[in-house]
């Protein structure tokens, strides 16, 4: 999955930059400041998974437990920079890294790269634009394994047919949104974000609570491609 992700990141770049190219060669240059970095605090609110079991009756226990599976949302803040180059005031490209360091009990410390194009317009005092940026976001993920060993044949299985492995699992993700910028001098730039950043979370176990088993079950909900909002200000100096 990672490898396709990453030929379809470069797939887009590539459209985008080429767009981005066209514009330029189309329009002038007005500022000879090219180059901006900045600085940013964010705010992501990602989707996540909670459930709960409720036990069917049954002559022989352990009786099985019906699931109920639910995305909810959860808010993490973050911070990050970013690195950009204006071809002129309609066009830019630039990239961007994020780090959400909130820990969650099944997720959490994320870090997002992010790069593409900007396209709007630049007045003196403020501009607007919209972008889009391809990219990865890693995660740090909880995954319950089957451990191999004999397990009692009921649904949900219990916890103690499984390992918990914890690691990274990284994912393609899309950003598209737009910004606000405002100029209190030539070099520096007060800049809002607002957008939608996609991303596919892949199937893996989670642990949930049991009124059968005292130390929970483990239960596998599906892939899903999310919608995460995220909004995020930030201080750019250009020169």
């Amino acid at each position: 999955m990672l490898k396709k992700g990453f030929l379809l990141f470069i797939a887009c770049s590539a459209l985008l930059f080429g767009d981005a190219l066209q514009v330029f060669a189309q329009s002038g240059n007005t500022d000879e400041r090219k180059f901006e970095v900045g600085a940013q605090f964010s705010l992501l609110s990602v989707s996540s998974v909670r459930g709960s079991t409720m036990t069917v009756a049954c002559l022989v226990p352990p009786c099985p437990e019906v699931v109920n599976i639910e995305r909810t949302r959860e808010t993490t803040a973050g911070f990050g920079g970013r690195i950009g180059y204006n071809f002129n005031n309609n066009v830019a490209v630039e990239a961007e890294v994020n780090f959400f360091p909130q820990e969650r009990r099944l997720d959490g410390q994320e870090i997002e790269l992010l790069a593409g194009v900007k396209v709007g317009q630049r007045f003196d005092k403020f501009g607007i634009f919209g972008k889009a940026r391809p990219g990865f976001i890693s995660t740090r993920v909880d995954n319950f394994v089957p451990n191999g060993g004999v397990c009692i044949a009921v649904f949900p299985p219990p916890v103690g047919c499984f390992n918990e492995v914890r690691g990274r699992e990284t994912r393609f993700a899309l950003d598209i949104g737009g910004v606000i910028e405002f100029y209190p001098s030539k070099r520096t730039i007060v800049r809002f974000d607002a957008g939608d950043t996609i991303s596919r979370i892949g199937d893996r176990g989670i642990l949930l609570p049991s009124t059968v088993f005292p130390a929970g079950v483990v239960v596998t909900p599906p892939a899903e491609t999310t919608h995460n909002l995220q909004g995020s200000i930030s201080i750019a100096f250009r020169f």
